[in-house]
Protein backbone atom coordinates (compact mmCIF):
# COMPACT_ATOMS: atom_id res chain seq x y z
CA UNK A 1 0.00 0.00 0.00
CA UNK A 2 1.04 3.71 -1.17
CA UNK A 3 1.20 6.90 -1.22
CA UNK A 4 1.65 8.20 -4.45
CA UNK A 5 3.45 11.85 -4.47
CA UNK A 6 2.89 13.22 -8.40
CA UNK A 7 5.30 16.03 -9.63
CA UNK A 8 2.71 17.05 -12.29
CA UNK A 9 5.26 18.56 -14.20
CA UNK A 10 8.13 16.82 -16.33
CA UNK A 11 10.98 17.32 -14.36
CA UNK A 12 12.74 14.59 -13.44
CA UNK A 13 15.42 16.16 -11.69
CA UNK A 14 13.16 17.80 -9.49
CA UNK A 15 11.20 15.19 -8.95
CA UNK A 16 14.21 13.31 -7.50
CA UNK A 17 15.12 16.84 -5.25
CA UNK A 18 11.40 16.20 -3.78
CA UNK A 19 12.67 12.15 -3.11
CA UNK A 20 15.53 13.11 -1.69
CA UNK A 21 13.81 15.33 1.00
CA UNK A 22 10.81 13.09 1.95
CA UNK A 23 11.99 9.29 1.73
CA UNK A 24 13.04 9.27 5.10
CA UNK A 25 9.99 10.12 7.08
CA UNK A 26 8.59 8.14 8.94
CA UNK A 27 5.01 7.14 8.19
CA UNK A 28 3.79 3.50 7.65
CA UNK A 29 2.87 3.90 4.21
CA UNK A 30 5.47 3.02 1.15
CA UNK A 31 6.13 6.41 -0.68
CA UNK A 32 6.12 6.47 -4.16
CA UNK A 33 7.08 9.60 -6.39
CA UNK A 34 6.35 10.06 -9.53
CA UNK A 35 6.49 13.06 -12.31
CA UNK A 36 4.25 13.45 -15.61
CA UNK A 37 6.37 13.02 -18.68
CA UNK A 38 4.41 14.48 -21.21
CA UNK A 39 3.42 17.66 -19.09
CA UNK A 40 5.74 21.08 -19.08
CA UNK A 41 8.99 20.73 -17.57
CA UNK A 42 7.39 23.50 -15.48
CA UNK A 43 4.44 24.59 -14.35
CA UNK A 44 4.71 28.71 -14.63
CA UNK A 45 0.87 30.29 -15.28
CA UNK A 46 -2.39 29.11 -16.35
CA UNK A 47 -1.82 27.03 -19.90
CA UNK A 48 0.76 25.36 -18.16
CA UNK A 49 -1.34 24.27 -15.23
CA UNK A 50 -4.24 22.95 -17.91
CA UNK A 51 -2.04 21.20 -19.94
CA UNK A 52 -0.51 19.61 -16.52
CA UNK A 53 -3.40 18.66 -15.32
CA UNK A 54 -4.85 16.45 -18.04
CA UNK A 55 -1.41 14.31 -17.51
CA UNK A 56 -1.68 14.42 -13.70
CA UNK A 57 -5.95 12.75 -14.68
CA UNK A 58 -4.31 10.36 -16.76
CA UNK A 59 -2.11 8.52 -14.71
CA UNK A 60 -4.23 8.88 -11.92
CA UNK A 61 -6.44 7.38 -13.93
CA UNK A 62 -3.98 4.95 -14.63
CA UNK A 63 -2.44 4.16 -11.01
CA UNK A 64 -6.70 3.56 -9.80
CA UNK A 65 -6.78 0.72 -12.91
CA UNK A 66 -4.31 -1.16 -12.14
CA UNK A 67 -3.99 -4.02 -9.70
CA UNK A 68 -0.29 -3.68 -9.01
CA UNK A 69 -0.26 -0.36 -8.06
CA UNK A 70 -2.08 -0.26 -4.59
CA UNK A 71 -2.48 3.55 -4.12
CA UNK A 72 -4.13 4.61 -0.51
CA UNK A 73 -3.70 8.31 -1.47
CA UNK A 74 -2.08 10.99 -3.37
CA UNK A 75 -0.14 14.02 -3.12
CA UNK A 76 0.10 16.49 -6.12
CA UNK A 77 3.62 18.09 -5.68
CA UNK A 78 2.78 21.68 -6.98
CA UNK A 79 1.91 24.42 -4.82
CA UNK A 80 -1.07 25.58 -7.49
CA UNK A 81 -2.48 22.45 -6.73
CA UNK A 82 -3.01 21.59 -10.03
CA UNK A 83 -6.31 19.77 -11.34
CA UNK A 84 -6.86 19.11 -7.61
CA UNK A 85 -10.58 19.07 -7.82
CA UNK A 86 -10.95 17.46 -10.67
CA UNK A 87 -8.67 15.08 -9.47
CA UNK A 88 -10.69 14.57 -6.50
CA UNK A 89 -13.53 13.44 -8.95
CA UNK A 90 -11.94 10.71 -10.05
CA UNK A 91 -10.88 8.91 -7.14
CA UNK A 92 -11.92 7.73 -3.74
CA UNK A 93 -8.79 7.94 -1.93
CA UNK A 94 -7.84 11.44 -0.38
CA UNK A 95 -5.96 13.57 -2.72
CA UNK A 96 -4.04 16.26 -0.92
CA UNK A 97 -2.39 19.02 -2.59
CA UNK A 98 0.30 20.96 -1.09
CA UNK A 99 -0.82 24.51 -1.40
CA UNK A 100 -4.04 24.05 0.56
CA UNK A 101 -2.53 22.02 3.02
CA UNK A 102 0.23 24.37 4.04
CA UNK A 103 -1.88 26.99 4.53
CA UNK A 104 -4.07 25.07 6.53
CA UNK A 105 -1.80 24.31 8.66
CA UNK A 106 -0.12 27.74 8.72
CA UNK A 107 -3.34 28.92 10.45
CA UNK A 108 -2.73 26.19 13.12
CA UNK A 109 0.79 28.21 14.18
CA UNK A 110 0.09 31.25 13.50
CA UNK A 111 -2.19 34.52 12.93
CA UNK A 112 -0.98 35.75 9.54
CA UNK A 113 0.94 34.01 7.09
CA UNK A 114 3.09 34.82 3.94
CA UNK A 115 3.84 32.75 0.38
CA UNK A 116 6.66 33.09 -1.09
CA UNK A 117 6.84 31.49 -4.57
CA UNK A 118 9.18 31.58 -7.87
CA UNK A 119 7.84 33.71 -10.51
CA UNK A 120 5.71 36.62 -10.51
CA UNK A 121 3.05 35.29 -12.89
CA UNK A 122 2.19 32.56 -10.27
CA UNK A 123 1.01 35.45 -7.60
CA UNK A 124 -2.34 35.89 -9.18
CA UNK A 125 -2.71 32.18 -9.25
CA UNK A 126 -2.09 31.89 -5.69
CA UNK A 127 -3.60 34.49 -4.32
CA UNK A 128 -7.22 33.09 -6.01
CA UNK A 129 -6.30 29.40 -4.16
CA UNK A 130 -5.75 31.27 -1.18
CA UNK A 131 -9.29 33.16 -1.44
CA UNK A 132 -11.47 30.13 -2.67
CA UNK A 133 -9.71 28.15 0.69
CA UNK A 134 -11.12 30.70 3.25
CA UNK A 135 -7.59 31.98 3.72
CA UNK A 136 -7.79 35.50 2.63
CA UNK A 137 -7.79 36.83 6.18
CA UNK A 138 -5.05 35.02 7.24
CA UNK A 139 -2.73 35.41 4.75
CA UNK A 140 -0.62 38.64 5.14
CA UNK A 141 0.64 38.20 1.10
CA UNK A 142 2.05 36.45 -1.67
CA UNK A 143 5.18 37.00 -2.89
CA UNK A 144 7.65 36.33 -5.85
CA UNK A 145 11.94 35.62 -5.72
CA UNK A 146 11.34 36.33 -9.65
CA UNK A 147 13.50 33.14 -10.91
CA UNK A 148 11.99 30.37 -12.79
CA UNK A 149 11.22 26.99 -11.48
CA UNK A 150 13.76 25.18 -13.00
CA UNK A 151 16.37 28.04 -12.27
CA UNK A 152 15.54 27.20 -8.31
CA UNK A 153 17.43 23.54 -8.94
CA UNK A 154 20.93 24.97 -9.73
CA UNK A 155 21.10 28.56 -9.74
CA UNK A 156 24.55 29.28 -6.95
CA UNK A 157 22.43 32.72 -5.68
CA UNK A 158 19.32 30.84 -5.57
CA UNK A 159 19.00 31.06 -1.50
CA UNK A 160 20.35 34.21 -1.46
CA UNK A 161 17.65 35.62 -3.83
CA UNK A 162 14.78 33.79 -2.21
CA UNK A 163 16.35 34.84 1.45
CA UNK A 164 16.55 38.59 0.68
CA UNK A 165 12.74 38.36 -0.94
CA UNK A 166 11.36 36.46 2.23
CA UNK A 167 12.94 38.87 4.13
CA UNK A 168 11.55 41.84 2.64
CA UNK A 169 7.95 40.05 2.17
CA UNK A 170 7.95 39.62 5.79
CA UNK A 171 8.86 42.88 6.65
CA UNK A 172 6.05 44.62 4.67
CA UNK A 173 3.21 41.96 5.21
CA UNK A 174 4.29 41.32 9.27
CA UNK A 175 3.69 37.57 8.45
CA UNK A 176 4.43 35.41 11.04
CA UNK A 177 4.99 32.57 9.47
CA UNK A 178 6.17 31.31 5.51
CA UNK A 179 4.70 28.96 3.11
CA UNK A 180 6.48 28.14 0.61
CA UNK A 181 4.65 28.55 -2.54
CA UNK A 182 6.59 25.77 -4.92
CA UNK A 183 8.13 22.63 -3.91
CA UNK A 184 11.02 23.64 -5.86
CA UNK A 185 12.24 25.35 -2.45
CA UNK A 186 11.57 22.52 0.05
CA UNK A 187 15.08 21.70 0.52
CA UNK A 188 16.01 25.05 1.51
CA UNK A 189 12.71 24.92 4.33
CA UNK A 190 15.35 24.63 7.61
CA UNK A 191 17.79 26.91 6.16
CA UNK A 192 15.42 29.32 6.01
CA UNK A 193 14.07 28.80 9.41
CA UNK A 194 17.08 29.06 11.23
CA UNK A 195 18.03 32.57 9.23
CA UNK A 196 13.95 33.70 9.10
CA UNK A 197 13.87 32.56 13.05
CA UNK A 198 10.31 31.67 12.52
CA UNK A 199 8.52 28.47 11.34
CA UNK A 200 8.49 27.63 7.43
CA UNK A 201 6.34 25.27 5.66
CA UNK A 202 6.87 22.86 3.67
CA UNK A 203 3.67 21.48 1.80
CA UNK A 204 5.07 18.30 0.65
CA UNK A 205 6.36 17.24 3.96
CA UNK A 206 3.13 18.18 5.54
CA UNK A 207 0.75 16.75 2.51
CA UNK A 208 2.59 12.80 3.29
CA UNK A 209 2.31 13.70 6.83
CA UNK A 210 -1.31 14.62 6.77
CA UNK A 211 -2.34 11.84 4.01
CA UNK A 212 -1.12 9.23 6.62
CA UNK A 213 -3.43 10.37 9.17
CA UNK A 214 -6.19 9.95 6.96
CA UNK A 215 -5.45 6.85 5.86
CA UNK A 216 -4.89 5.75 9.41
CA UNK A 217 -8.56 7.20 10.18
CA UNK A 218 -9.94 5.07 7.21
CA UNK A 219 -11.21 8.37 5.72
CA UNK A 220 -11.68 8.95 1.49
CA UNK A 221 -13.05 11.69 -0.46
CA UNK A 222 -16.91 12.21 -0.10
CA UNK A 223 -19.02 11.10 -2.94
CA UNK A 224 -21.94 12.48 -1.47
CA UNK A 225 -22.01 15.81 -3.89
CA UNK A 226 -18.92 17.76 -4.73
CA UNK A 227 -16.55 15.54 -5.55
CA UNK A 228 -19.05 12.24 -7.17
CA UNK A 229 -17.64 10.28 -10.13
CA UNK A 230 -17.68 11.87 -13.21
CA UNK A 231 -20.96 11.33 -15.13
CA UNK A 232 -20.70 8.59 -17.18
CA UNK A 233 -21.58 9.67 -20.80
CA UNK A 234 -23.42 8.07 -23.56
CA UNK A 235 -21.07 7.14 -26.81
Amino acid sequence: MAIYVINPNASVTMTQRIETENSGLTINSELIFLSCARSPKSIEGYSDGAHAAFHLLQLIRTLEAREDTNPEAYIIACFDDTGLDAAREITARPVLGIGQVSMQAATLLCYQFSIITAMKRSVPILERNVAAYGYSRQCAGVFAANMPVLALEDDPDGYQKVLLVARESLVDSKGEALVLGCAGLSHWTERLSQDLAMPVLDGVKLAIKFAQALIDLKLSTSKVNSYRFPEKKSS
